[in-house]
């Protein structure tokens, strides 16, 4: 998909493929109650395929991780890291509703330390970095794997140009509910990197219980957007963008990290 399509058409061209819980490609013609609606899709989510993904697996089933292998997930994750909290910024911009935009902005105030620059979720990050080691280079000199330039071009496409209702579910759903499981995985392995001391992690361990919060936030501010199934299908849409993404970057990381020799 080239990025002049990724800009305007991104969330319709998912719009029109089917949800993986529709496989008969029948339409529901009364829209399920919202609430319902959002638990049925925290659910899939917390339950989502991806945590069977070899990456997912690779974290949770290593004995040790070396520290060399550590290092190369370091370093192909930050630029990852360095940019989540950018999508959820331009997702503010696209929202009229100013309960929507409050939880938002108290996501990103969070991301930044609440005001103190040495607890950002960045810095934090680089605390794991220095940890296994690792130096802190200029951002530009950090490698990209094909997998991340693809996440990064459609998540930008869809959170400055795209559907806001898409771009909330993508930024602050499928970037929040599953993140309690999803860093459980990772801290599963990365506690196995030798001689880390449990500090460094923070980054991951404080997520678990930071993002069920958000998660609440976000569920109870967009509830109100949810009452029709056009809507439903909307917030499904960007659900499904951030996944697909999200699953593609895990067989590139897997790949680098994993199946091959670490460089």
């Amino acid at each position: 998909m080239g990025l002049l399509m990724s800009c305007y058409n991104i969330t319709f061209y998912y719009l029109n493929i089917l949800p993986a819980n529709n496989k008969n490609g029948e339409q529901i013609e009364t829209p399920m109650n919202a609430r319902d609606f959002l638990h049925k899709t925290k659910y899939e989510l917390e339950n989502h395929a991806m945590f069977a993904d070899p990456y997912m697996l690779a974290f949770e089933h290593m004995e040790i991780f070396d520290i060399e292998r550590a290092q190369r997930f370091a370093t192909l994750y930050y630029p990852h890291i360095l940019r989540t909290r950018l999508y959820q910024a331009s997702t503010l911009g696209l929202l009229e509703d100013e309960a929507l935009q409050f939880v938002l902005a108290e996501i990103l105030d969070d991301e930044y330390g609440q005001g103190d620059i040495t607890r950002s979720h960045m810095e934090l990050y680089r605390n794991f970095m220095r940890a296994v080691g690792c130096e802190i280079l200029p951002v530009h000199e950090y490698q990209i794997i094909p997998e991340l330039a693809d996440y990064i071009e459609n998540m930008q496409a869809l959170t400055r140009h795209g559907d806001w209702l898409s771009a909330v579910a993508a930024v602050g759903i499928a970037s929040e509910w599953p993140i309690p499981r999803y860093y459980s995985c990772l801290l599963a392995g990365l506690k196995k990197i030798p001689d880390i001391e449990i500090d460094s992690l923070e980054l991951f361990s404080g997520h678990i219980s930071l993002d069920v919060e958000h998660s609440r936030m976000i569920e109870e501010a967009v509830l109100p957007h949810l009452s029709n199934n056009t809507n439903q299908q909307r917030f499904s849409a960007g659900i499904e963008i951030n996944m697909r993404l999200r699953r593609k970057l895990h067989a590139g990381l897997y790949r680098e990290i994993f199946a091959s020799k670490c460089r």
